[in-house]
């Protein structure tokens, strides 16, 4: 270092963006929060990534803060197999259908009491539920972390089913799942993870931290934005807004999952039960 990297393509369809999400089974990206169509979503082909091309867009519901966009398998028949947005815009949850960006359209649009900020969410890898945080609310209310369990089984008509309150009073940021644990990086509280095995009681359960802020746990902008768990080793990326990078890993019983095949490359021995990660060694 330092190095110059030329960009092989550059798209200026929007001069910022909040985030970028990436649906990778449609080679389609999705900027959230842009200087265009009212901060909602902006629509991108690509597919052919020194090409990339605008699709359409989806404002009907103004702007989107953040959103997972996924190839659906969820429960709800009507929209087997179509494109589906899972949007975090402000003050609800808000689904649209995009698999014809040209004609995106509102399946739902979703609020709840007392909402202050509602900032990021993920689904449950069947797509039954959808997890939301807010933003603002341990500030603002002085609640406890709150994390929100929304039943999405019926897309036209999200149920809050119930909510997860942490016994840390840090604010809530982007969380994650994998598998059947939830990733959370709440600021100061550091990485949080919950496990979901009764979800379908509307119940969550934190069953490991790692607090990256061990002083406080107070309602402030500091601490981890974010967090990576879907490396095939296992290793957890944390982020630290004041030093650095944080590398993990589960212990104990929450690391009986793991590639249980001794001739691929990242074998792992004590692991109980294989978890479909196994790699060949080229």
């Amino acid at each position: 270092p330092p190095q110059s990297i030329q960009a092989d393509a550059v798209y200026s369809g929007w001069g910022n963006a909040h985030n970028i999400v990436i649906n990778e089974s449609t080679g389609r990206a999705y900027g959230v929060g842009t200087n265009t169509f009212s901060g909602g979503l902006h629509i991108v082909d690509i597919s052919d990534p020194l090409n990339p091309v605008l699709l359409g867009e989806f404002s009907a519901d103004g702007y989107t803060h953040d959103a997972q966009v996924v190839s659906y398998i969820g429960p709800d028949e009507g929209f087997s197999g179509k494109e589906i947005a899972f949007c975090c815009n402000e003050n609800t949850i808000t689904i649209a259908d995009v698999t014809d960006p040209t004609d995106a359209t509102l399946i739902s649009a979703t609020g709840y009491a007392n909402s202050g900020y509602t900032h990021q969410g993920w689904l449950t890898e069947d797509h039954h539920y959808f997890i939301s945080n807010d933003e603002t609310d341990e500030l603002n209310q002085g609640i406890n972390t709150t994390s929100f369990i929304w039943d999405v089984s019926d897309l036209s008509a999200p149920v809050l089913a119930g909510t997860f309150v942490s016994t840390s009073s840090a604010i809530d940021h982007n969380m994650y799942v994998r598998d059947t644990l939830v990733y959370q990086s709440n600021y100061r509280a550091g990485l949080r993870i919950l496990s979901t095995a009764e979800i379908d009681n509307g119940t969550l359960e934190e069953v490991a931290f790692f607090d990256v802020d061990p002083a406080s746990d107070a309602a402030q902008f500091s601490g981890t934005w974010s967090n990576y768990p879907y490396f095939a080793s296992g290793v957890i990326a944390v982020t630290h807004m004041d030093e650095g990078l944080f590398l993990l890993q589960l212990s104990g019983q929450l690391s009986a999952y793991g590639c249980t095949d001794p001739l691929a490359c990242n074998y792992n021995p004590d692991a109980e039960e294989d978890n479909g990660s196994c790699l060949d060694f080229n």
